[in-house]
Order: structure tokens, then sequence, then C-alpha cells
């Protein structure tokens, strides 16, 4: 199963004696890992289901819907595909359930995935017989007797009265109950009818039964794509698979594909159940794939592989080979960062004060799959799910959208979408609906005409979706001191407290590997001098987090730009997330010769710098003492705190450590780190933020 961290792409191997940046796909997806934490098996029960069957995986959630599908395998996303049919597709690939590679992956082709359906009725399927009948031509038929018996036998109730069906004919329908003698009849007690033409007795059935067959034209209908946006294309020796079974049989071959280079569309596949074998109570269909690792010389470059896309399956009877009709109105893509690029998202204290950031235009695109014009309505909804408030409701307005069209709907947001609140963090959830009256009868089909998003804003910039599609690292031969560095920008000046990072998995412990996490300044759109320079850092990937915290043991104050990253101690690959829908490709560079070069491919680097006003020790400032300011503040080189003599002071910075001491009427400041200090004396008793700012 596909899990989200995807693969990486290793794109220039071929010829590792030079280093270079590279690209790869992880061994894990930590999406599917925390979900599977957090998931108790559901009732796998054999319920049979019936016809149409009908999913493009457009529902909430990682797994497959459990009333449709047998198994865990495969991963439901909005990500992998490449212009789906609808939003959400289902993704085969080599990690299980759990979000791991199979245990049994090898480098010759093994199954991998498998989505089983449930079982389904192809025998027969039951509707309500909504009959009314003269009373005066029923019969009874009593089994003990053999005789049928007409209808001056037989008595009525209508509302508190007794009648005579032979005498007093009335009309009778289901709901009614027919007496004989003092037995109350049902339709399930033998009750007829009389046909004068045939001359025959008819059974009245409450429900009746009608049996499926060939002549039905029932079609299983899919579309797939070889790896899309995710991992890398599937192998000619790997292939995807579909087959069919009965309760009484085994699985037969129906139909496969063999591996192919990546696909930019999806590819329908129609097949027409004809055998009469398969009109069963409890036929089944299921696909799966053959998988296989790459060339394994490399175990660092191993990783998550082979990936199918699953699209919009569908069976249902009186269709034909050429069908391409869907009474359906959707959503192909997925909503994006509602707050202006590149980020998505910002500290909650910098957006308070800079909300004129939220996206000036709401833009998004869906499709008419009908071959009726359709008139679509449209609405957005928002909601604060931190603070548990309703935020809005709106209209987005209504309009005609023709036979299999794409329409892009564009308009000014209104503002304040995410309204200030006294919480020290928020999400919004940000749904977006469109509905086609005339279509609301085939609700099969409700699910893709919703978009969701969560908007974060907590203390971190972002400029990721938070899904790894791909992992990047540098390696190769003079790469042991090669640096790596993404440009941020704070929008107001704060306090740098740590860094969060996402490193995705490899087969090879490369979380023995330690780095440096390094700060660059900037200078001409380039990292230039370093601020802060720490080993001991090594990737980590333990539990469920998706990212890993890394905490500076000195805050640096920004009040521009600066440039995050590492600095390596060894040639082995650190596999840092990559996220591919988010390019901010030319804000993110690599040195290992001694030059900074933008890297090579399009995405964003998974790194967050956090950001706080607040210490990371509890020390709080008194109440100044307007007699006795320490000066300048913030400080280049000198900070002055006495006019006139010498005074026992304490410098503390932000984790608590005593950085200077002794007793002056100044402080060095230049060999300090920029960032928030602690100034105590003995003056006044007075506690004092001192900022180190160096030109």
């Amino acid at each position: 199963m596909l899990k989200i961290i995807i693969p990486f792409f290793f794109i220039l191997i071929h010829n590792l004696t030079f280093s270079q940046p590279i690209l790869l796909r992880p061994v894990s997806n930590p999406i599917i890992e925390k979900s599977y934490s957090e998931y108790s098996t559901k009732s796998k029960q054999n319920d049979t289901i019936g016809i149409p069957f009908f999913d493009d995986f457009s529902k909430k959630g990682v797994y497959p819907d459990n009333s449709l599908w047998m198994d865990n395998n495969v991963y439901i996303n909005q990500s992998f595909g490449k212009n789906p049919i609808s939003i959400g597709v289902a993704t085969f690939d080599i990690l299980n359930m759990a979000g791991q590679i199979y245990s049994n992956a090898s480098e010759t082709p093994f199954i991998a995935d498998y989505l089983t359906s449930k079982p389904i009725n192809l025998e027969y399927f039951i509707t309500y017989n909504s009959f009314s009948y003269p009373t005066n031509i029923l019969y009874y038929y009593e089994t003990a007797s053999n005789h049928y018996y007409p209808a001056d036998s037989l008595y009525y109730y209508s509302g508190t009265h007794i009648y005579n069906c032979f005498y007093q004919p009335g009309t009778f329908t289901p709901t009614m109950h027919i007496y004989y003698g003092v037995q109350k009849l049902d339709v399930s007690d033998s009750l007829y009818y009389y046909d004068s033409i045939t001359s025959q007795y008819i059974y009245i059935q409450r429900y009746y039964t009608t049996y499926y067959n060939p002549s039905d034209s029932i079609y299983l209908s899919f579309f797939y794509q070889a790896q899309g946006n995710g991992g890398n294309a599937p192998e000619s020796t790997d292939s995807l698979v579909l087959e069919f079974k009965t309760p009484n049989t085994d699985w037969t071959h129906i139909w496969s594909v063999a591996g192919t280079s990546s696909d930019t569309i999806f590819h329908k596949v129609v097949i027409p159940i004809a055998d009469s074998n398969f009109f069963k109570n409890g036929f089944q269909f299921r696909f799966y794939n053959y998988a296989s690792f790459g060339n394994l010389n490399y175990p660092s470059f191993a990783s998550n592989v082979d990936f199918w896309n699953l699209d919009y399956v569908y069976i249902k009877e009186h269709s034909n080979i050429n069908d391409s009709i869907y009474p359906d109105v959707c959503f192909k893509e997925p909503i994006r960062s509602m707050i202006e690029y590149p980020y998505t998202s910002i500290p909650w204290e910098h957006y308070k004060q800079l909300d004129t950031l939220q996206i000036d235009t709401l833009l998004f695109n869906y499709y008419n799959l009908y071959s009726s014009l359709l008139n679509v309505k449209r609405f957005i909804i928002i909601n604060n799910i931190t603070s548990q408030q309703f935020i809005r409701f709106d209209s987005l307005g209504n309009e005609n959208i023709n036979p299999f069209e794409k329409f892009q709907f564009k308009q000014k947001a209104k503002p304040n979408l995410f309204p200030d609140n006294s919480l020290t963090k928020s999400t919004f959830e940000v749904l977006i609906n469109i509905t086609a009256p005339t279509l609301n009868s085939e609700t099969i089909f409700t699910w893709n005409d919703t978009m969701r998003f969560y908007q974060t804003f907590d203390n971190y910039y972002a400029i990721d979706d938070g899904s790894a599609e791909y992992g990047i690292g540098l390696s190769g031969v003079g790469s042991q001191n090669g640096k790596f560095a993404m440009l941020f920008k704070t929008l107001t000046p704060d306090t740098l407290r740590g860094v969060d990072m996402f490193f995705n998995r490899t087969l090879n412990n490369a979380s023995q590997k330690y780095f440096y996490l390094t700060i660059w300044k900037c200078k001409n759109g380039k990292p230039d001098s370093i601020i802060y320079k720490k080993t001991g850092f090594r990737p980590e990937y333990a539990g469920i987090n998706e990212f890993y915290h890394y905490n500076l043991d000195t805050a640096i104050y920004i009040t521009d730009s600066v440039f995050i990253g590492w600095t390596q101690t060894s040639t082995e690959l650190l596999n840092l997330g990559f996220d591919l829908n988010y390019d901010y490709s030319d804000a993110v560079y690599y040195n290992i010769t001694g030059t900074w070069i933008q890297i090579p491919y399009k995405g964003t680097p998974m790194i967050r710098p956090i950001f706080s006003k607040n210490p990371l020790i509890n020390i709080t400032e008194n109440q100044i003492d307007p007699g006795f300011l320490p000066y300048p503040n913030p400080v280049n080189d000198v900070l002055m705190i006495s006019q006139n003599e010498n005074i026992p002071f304490s410098l503390i910075d932000i984790t608590g450590k005593i950085v200077k001491s002794g007793c002056s009427k100044s402080i060095d400041a230049t060999n300090l780190e920029n960032g928030i200090y602690f100034l105590t004396t003995t003056q006044n008793n007075t506690v004092y933020k001192i900022v180190v700012q160096h030109q």
C-alpha cells in the first residue's frame, strides 16, 4: 500500500562517483503509519452488497471504504493521481497497511497490495411489489386440500368494517390483510389472483425477485494510471491484475497490464460480465499488483516503488462497452493553501498582525461528467476546529456548466476568512461544496462534490503540504562536507527557537549519520555567513511523528531572511522529505565544491522553522525602571548597563545558561549569537530583555 510519504525517485544515480543532490522515494509512509496506530479493525463481515457498485476513492481517510472493500492494503489519497477522473485515487505500491515495506519484498516480482470487493449479489435482486388487485379475483391456496378457494370465502378489513371480497369487492394492496375464516392471510400465505387470459393462478408476493442474466449488459469499468505523481513507474516485469471469483470457484484471471513508463493520463478499461458462471450471490472481484525492488547495490537508495493509481470503479447494468456518461459533477484537484504563496502555514501570532496574507482570490475547477447541461450551486464553509467555532457559510453563486465541460471558478475572496481568537494557535477546516439539484437522486456520486483543506496556524513557517512524495539529499564522493540550505523570510521580527524536519526512512541506518544543523545569513538571494552551526543532530523518524523537532540551544532573533539546512559529516544520503505539490526550488541551494547551486528538481524540501516570542525558560521581565535602561537595545557590539559605576550582572540566554557575568559598566556582545537574552543586575532587582542583533 502506498503511504504518504512516498518514494523517492532516484534520478541522478547513474554515476555515484560524482557528488550531487539525489531524489529518492521513501521506504515508508508516515501518514499511513499514524493512521494505522489509531486504526481499530472494523468489521469485515462478508455481508453481501448489490449493484450498482461504485467507488472513486473520494471519501475521507487513507484506507478503502469498508462498506465496499474487504482489505486495507492500498492507500487512498488525493496526491498521487495525475489528473484523475474525480478527486481521490487508490494507490498500489510495496507498502503494507501499516505503511512499511512488505517483509517479502524482493528484486524479483512479488504480489504486494490487494484491493478485494465485498461479496456482490449478481444472482438476483429483490424489489417491493406495490401491487393492487380487485378483491373479486383473489384466491387462497390451501395446502392441506390442494385447492384454490374463490373470493367469496375471503374477507378484508377496511377501517373498522369487514367486507366480503366477492360480494363487496374493493382493491387489495400490500398494506391490507385478507382473512380466510379466522386465519389472517398475507402474500406469504399462498395468496393468488386468477388470470382469465391464461387461465392461470398467479402467486402474489410482497417482494418479488428478478434474476440477472447476460442480457442485462452488466459491465465493470475502471481507470488506471502507472506512477502518476508518486514513486516510480512499474517495470515491464511488474503488472496490475484483475480477477473474478464466486463462492464455489477459485479466482479467475480476467485482465492485466504490464508495467510501463509514467502515465500522464488515466486509461479506461471496460469489461463485460457475460459469463453466466459469475451470476452468483457472492461474486467478487479484486485488483492486485506485482512489484519489485530495483537494484539494491546501494541500499540507501532502496525505497517504495512501482506505483499504480486506480480510479472510478463502477459496476452497473444496462451498460455497454462505449458507455462514458456519468451523472456526476465533481472535483479533481484538492484545495491548496488558503494563504499567499509561498506559505502553506505561518505562525499564528504573525498572521494576526498580517492578516492580509490570506489568499486574494478563490480559485478551483470542477467538472461535468454528464451528457446534459447542469446548473451547479457552490458553497464555502469554514470552521475553527481548534476553538470549535463556526466561522461562515457563504454561497458562491451558481452557474450552468455544459456537458463534459471543465469549469474554472474564480472570485475575489471575502476578507477575514480566518478571524482572530484568544488561542495561541488555530486550525481551520475549509470546505468547498458543489451540487447539481437535478442529480441529487444519484447518491453514489455525492462524495466527490466536496473538497476539504485544513489551514493551520501554529508557531512555524511551512512551504510544504505535509506529504513527502519524494526524498532529497546529497550523496557521492565529496559530499562529506556538503551543505544544503533553504530560504525562509520571517514576515515580522521574531525569535527562532528550533527547526522541524521530515526525514524519510531508508533501508540502511542513515539515522546514525550525524549532521550539523546550520543557519546562514542571506546575501543576494544565496546563503552567506553562518549564524548558527551545531553538531550532534541526526535524522530522526521515531514513532509516528511526521516531523521531528530539533531544538536550538541558542535562540536567534530573525528580522528578515535566513537559510536553514545542514552540513554533512559523511557521504551517506540523509533523505529529507520532498513535496512535489509546491515548488519552492528557486530558493533551495546545495554546495559541494564551494559554490552554491540551485537544486535541479521542482518541489519543496520539508523544513519548518519554529518561532516564538516566549522564552524557552521561565524568565519574565519585571516592570522597567525608567531611570535605568540598558542601551542600545537591540545591541550590535557593546551594551551599556551603567553610566557611572560597575554593577554586578548576569546575562542569560534563552535556555537558561549564563553566557556572561561579572561587574562592569558594559558588556561586550560582539561574540554573542543573535537572539534574545535576559540581563539581571543588583541595581534594582530587575530583569531586562536584551536583543542581540549584529549588523
